[in-house]
C-alpha cells in the first residue's frame, strides 16, 4: 500500500506539473521582487516631487502676502504725503495698485471712525460704502491693533459682505504733526482665498497636487471634492509665519500626476510580464507531457479494445465493396455470427455471404444510398450463423473518408436483437389479450395521465355513460361528472400529485356520475395509481349501482315492515300488562269522579279543584301510556335527531316497566357521567332495546326468577370511545347450539318465537354504525349488548 502511494506520488504526469508549477513560482517571486522595488522608488520620488512642491508653493505665498504688504503700505504713505488728495487722484492710484497685483477682491479707504468712505472696484461693493466695521468684531479687532501700533496688520480668516471666505490687510495713514504722528485713516485691501489661490499658484502645479491650506489651523482653502482631513502617506506640509499668523500648506499628489501614471504603466508591465511567464511555464508543461503521449495513446487503444469487447455486439470497419470485406472488427463477432475475429480481418468469411438472400438486396440498396447521400443509417435484417441459426440483427453505421486513399470506408455497429423482438412481440400480444380483457369486463375501466385526460374508455364505459373512446379521448375525465364533483376534480388531482395525500386512491366509494344525455346515476368507484418512471397515470374501475340501490331500498323497507310486525307482536304479548297500567288511572278518575259527585250534593265546593286536579293528573298518565304505544306502532320513514342515550333507556324502561311489574321483575338504570348523545332514529333504537329486555325477562320468568328479579339497562363509554348499551339478566342463558345462529332470521329459542327479532336488531344496529354483541353473565344468565357511535358537536349531522 505504501509502494502504490509512492507511485502516485510521482507518476511522470504529476512530475511534470510540479516542475512546471516551481518554474512559474520562481518566475513570479522575481518579477515581484522587481516590482516592489519599483513601486518603493516611484513612492520615495513622488514624496520628494510633493515635498518640493509643497515648498515652492509656501515661498510663493510668503512672498506675494509680503509684497502686497509693502504695496499698500507706500499707497498708505502716499496718501499721507498728498494731504488733500482728489477722489480721480485715489481712483487712479488705486487701480494701478488694484490691477498690479491681482488677486485682490477690493481695496479701500477707512476713516478714523472705521467707515468705509472709498472702495474700488465700485461695481460688485456698492453695499461696502459707508459701511462700518466696527459691526464685523474680528475686522474692527485687527483695526485697533493696527491704530494701536500704528503698523499694517493682518485680519485673521473671516467671511467677506459678499459671504466668501478671505482675509483683509489694514495699513494706518499716518498724518505728521509737529508733536505725534495722528492716524487719520486705514487703507485696506481684502483678498479672498479661492481666487487669490487660483492668481498665485502656477496651473500646472495645482493640476498635478491637491491643495489644502490652513491659518493657525483653520482650513480656508481646498480643492479637493471631499474636505475632510487627508491622511495620505505622500501628503506633505510646509508652513510659514506671517505677522504672527502660521501659515500651512497640505499638499497630496493627484491621481492624474505624470510620474504616478508612468510608474503605474510600468507596473502593468511587469504584470504582463508575470503572465507571460505562466504561459512560458504552461508551454513547458505542455512539451514535458508530449513525451507521455505515445504511451497514453497506446493504453487508451487497449483500453478501446476492452470496451469494444465488451459491447453486446460487434464494432467494424469494412471496405466499400461487393460483399463488404471487413479491415477491422471488435471480439464480439464471435459470440454474434460464430466466426473468430481473425476469419473476418483475413477476408476469409465476407459479410455479405452472412447476409440472408431475401434480405441482401435491401442492403445493399440502403447502404448504396447512405454512400451516395454521405449520412448515418438504420436498418433491421437476418443472418445466417456458423451453425445456420437464423438471427435477427440492427446495423447502424455511415461512411467515412479513408486517410490511406480518396475512398470511402463503412464504420459501424451491429448487435442481435432476435431476443428484444420477440420480447416485443409477445409484450404486443399481452397488450392485445389485457385489451380483450378490459373490454370484456362488465364494469368501466378507464385511464387518466396526471392532467385528468381520458386515455383509455373500454367497451362497458362506452355503454355506461353513451360517449365513444373517440368522443372523450384526452378530453377531461369531469366531463364524465356532474356538478359539484366536476368542479373540484383538477385541484384534488393536482393536490395529490403534489402531496401524495391520499383521498380516493386506493379506497372504493359511492359517486354520481353523468351520461352524455346529462342523465345522473349512482355508481361506486375505485381508483388506483399505475407505478412507472415517467408521468403517473391512473385506472378507475366503475360499476353502475343503480340496480343494487333499488335492491337496498326494498330491503330497508322489507326489514322496517318486519320491524313494525315485530313491534306489534311485541305489544300485543304487552297487552295484559298495558291494559294494567291504564286500569289503573281509570279506576282513580272513576272513584274521584264519584266523591267529587259526593261533596257537591254535599255543598263541600271548596274542596272540589283538589278532586279535578287528580282526576286530570291520572288522565294524563293514561294518555302518556297509549302515547307510547301509539308511537311504538307508527310504520313509515323516520329522520334521525340527536339525543341523548339516558333519554333513550328511560323511556323503553317506562314503556316495560308495567309487563315488569306483571313479572314481578324490577328495571334497573344505570348510566354513566360522560356526554352520551347518539344521532339516531329514536324508535328503531328503542324498539332494540325493548326487544332485548323482553328477552331477558322471558328468560327470567323461565326459570321462576330463581336467580334473581332485577334485570340492569345500563349504559357505558368502551375502549374505543362508543356508547354501549347493554341488557343484563339472569335468566336461563343461550344454548351453546344456538351461538353461531344466534342474530340468524328465523333461529329461536323460544316455543311460540319467530326468530326475526335480534335478526332485525342486529340489522337496525349496523345501519347506525354499530354492532350488537352477546356474552354470558356469570354466574348465571346472559348479557345482551350494542354500540353505536357518540355524535361530536359541530358535526355535518347537526345541520
Amino acid at each position: 500500500m505504501e509502494s502504490d502511494k509512492w507511485r502516485i506520488s510521482f507518476s511522470p504526469q504529476v512530475a511534470i506539473l510540479w516542475y512546471s508549477v516551481i518554474a512559474g513560482i520562481f518566475s513570479a517571486c522575481l518579477i515581484a521582487f522587481v516590482v516592489l522595488y519599483i513601486e518603493a522608488q516611484e513612492r520615495a520620488h513622488i514624496d520628494r516631487v510633493t515635498q518640493n512642491a509643497a515648498d515652492g508653493i509656501k515661498t510663493l505665498l510668503e512672498e506675494d502676502i509680503h509684497r502686497r504688504m509693502v504695496s499698500l503700505t507706500e499707497f498708505a504713505e502716499l496718501s499721507a504725503i498728498s494731504n488733500n488728495m482728489s477722489d480721480d487722484e485715489w481712483a487712479l492710484l488705486s487701480k494701478d495698485l488694484y490691477y498690479s497685483k491681482q488677486g485682490y477682491d477690493s481695496i479701500g479707504w477707512l476713516d478714523s471712525a472705521f467707515r468705509v468712505r472709498k472702495i474700488l472696484p465700485i461695481e460688485g461693493n456698492e453695499t461696502s460704502v459707508d459701511f462700518n466695521l466696527a459691526f464685523q468684531p474680528l475686522a474692527l479687532l485687527s483695526e485697533l491693533k493696527s491704530q494701536e501700533g500704528k503698523s499694517a496688520v493682518i485680519t485673521v480668516p473671516l467671511n467677506s459682505l459678499k459671504g466668501k471666505l478671505g482675509l483683509g490687510i489694514y495699513v494706518p495713514i499716518l498724518k505728521t504733526q509737529p508733536s505725534s504722528k495722528k492716524i487719520e485713516g486705514f487703507m485696506v485691501s481684502v483678498i479672498l482665498f479661492d481666487p487669490y489661490i487660483k492668481f498665485v499658484l502656477p496651473t500646472y502645479l495645482l493640476a498635478e497636487h491637491k491643495l489644502t491650506l490652513f491659518i493657525d489651523e483653520q482650513k480656508v482653502y481646498s480643492d479637493q471634492i471631499n474636505h475632510s482631513s487627508i491622511s495620505n502617506a505622500s501628503n506633505k506640509q510646509s508652513s510659514f509665519e506671517i505677522m504672527g499668523q502660521r501659515w500651512q500648506v497640505n499638499l497630496m499628489p493627484s491621481n492624474e500626476f505624470g510620474p504616478f501614471t508612468l510608474f503605474r504603466m510600468f507596473s502593468l508591465l511587469i504584470v504582463l510580464g508575470i503572465l507571460l511567464s505562466f504561459f512560458i511555464t504552461l508551454a513547458v508543461y505542455t512539451l514535458m507531457s508530449a513525451r507521455n503521449k505515445t504511451k497514453l495513446t497506446k493504453d487508451d487503444l487497449k483500453k478501446t479494445a476492452q470496451l469494444l469487447k465488451n459491447l453486446p455486439g460487434m464494432a467494424y470497419q469494412a471496405f466499400n465493396r461487393t460483399n463488404r470485406p471487413m479491415i477491422f472488427v471488435s471480439e464480439g463477432c464471435m459470440l454474434l455470427t460464430g466466426h473468430s475475429k481473425k476469419q473476418f480481418e483475413k477476408h476469409n468469411i465476407l459479410w455479405g455471404k452472412l447476409i440472408h438472400p431475401d434480405d441482401y438486396e435491401r442492403v445493399c440498396k440502403t447502404i448504396n444510398h447512405s454512400l451516395k447521400t454521405k449520412r448515418l443509417f438504420e436498418l433491421e435484417y437476418r443472418i445466417i450463423t456458423k451453425n445456420n441459426d437464423v438471427r435477427l440483427i440492427w446495423e447502424r453505421g455511415e461512411p467515412v473518408s479513408s486517410i490511406v486513399n480518396d475512398d470511402f470506408i463503412i464504420e459501424g455497429f451491429i448487435t442481435d436483437i432476435t431476443s428484444i423482438k420477440q420480447a416485443e412481440v409477445d409484450l404486443l400480444q399481452s397488450y392485445a389479450f389485457s385489451d380483450a380483457i378490459v373490454d370484456s369486463v362488465v364494469d368501466a375501466v378507464i385511464t387518466i395521465n396526471n392532467s385528468g385526460q381520458i386515455r383509455s374508455f373500454n367497451n362497458a364505459a362506452q355503454n355506461m355513460f353513451g360517449y365513444s373512446f373517440d368522443e372523450v379521448k384526452d378530453i377531461n375525465v369531469k366531463i364524465l361528472m356532474p356538478q359539484p364533483y366536476s368542479d373540484h376534480h383538477d385541484q384534488y388531482l393536482a393536490k395529490y400529485i403534489v402531496t401524495n395525500e391520499t383521498h380516493i386512491i386506493g379506497k372504493g366509494r359511492e359517486l354520481v356520475a353523468k351520461r352524455k344525455d346529462g342523465t345522473t346515476f349512482p355508481i361506486y368507484l375505485s381508483v388506483s395509481e399505475i407505478h412507472n418512471n415517467e408521468k403517473k397515470m391512473f385506472v378507475g374501475l366503475i360499476k353502475d349501482i343503480t340496480q343494487q340501490r333499488t335492491f337496498e331500498d326494498e330491503a330497508i323497507s322489507h326489514i322496517e315492515q318486519m320491524a313494525h310486525a315485530d313491534r306489534l307482536n311485541a305489544l300485543g304479548e304487552m297487552a295484559a300488562g298495558i291494559a294494567h297500567e291504564i286500569n289503573q288511572p281509570l279506576t282513580a278518575i272513576s272513584l274521584f269522579s264519584q266523591t267529587g259527585k259526593n261533596f257537591s250534593e254535599k255543598g263541600k265546593f271548596e274542596r272540589l279543584p283538589v278532586i279535578f286536579e287528580k282526576i286530570s293528573l291520572h288522565a294524563r298518565r293514561a294518555g302518556s301510556v297509549l302515547e307510547r304505544v301509539q308511537l311504538m306502532t307508527r310504520q313509515g320513514d323516520r329522520s334521525k335527531e340527536v339525543i341523548a342515550s339516558a333519554i333513550l333507556i328511560d323511556e323503553v324502561k317506562k314503556l316495560a316497566e308495567s309487563e315488569a311489574r306483571l313479572c314481578d321483575i324490577s328495571i334497573q338504570l344505570l348510566t354513566c357521567k360522560e356526554n352520551t348523545n347518539v344521532f339516531v332514529d329514536r324508535v328503531q333504537i328503542q324498539q332494540v332495546i325493548l326487544n332485548l329486555l323482553r328477552n331477558g325477562m322471558e328468560a327470567m320468568q323461565s326459570i321462576s326468577c330463581k336467580n334473581g328479579a332485577l334485570i340492569k339497562l345500563q349504559i357505558i363509554i368502551n375502549a374505543e370511545n362508543n356508547v354501549e348499551i347493554s341488557v343484563v339478566d339472569t335468566g336461563c342463558g343461550i344454548p351453546e347450539t344456538m351461538i353461531d345462529t344466534l342474530f340468524t332470521p328465523f333461529s329461536t329459542t323460544k316455543k311460540n318465537g319467530t326468530g326475526i327479532g335480534l335478526s332485525i336488531s342486529k340489522s337496525i344496529v349496523e345501519e347506525h354504525g354499530g354492532h350488537i354483541h352477546f356474552s354470558d353473565n356469570k354466574p348465571a344468565g346472559a348479557i345482551f349488548y350494542f354500540t353505536l357511535p357518540i355524535h361530536e358537536e359541530g358535526s355535518p349531522n347537526d345541520k
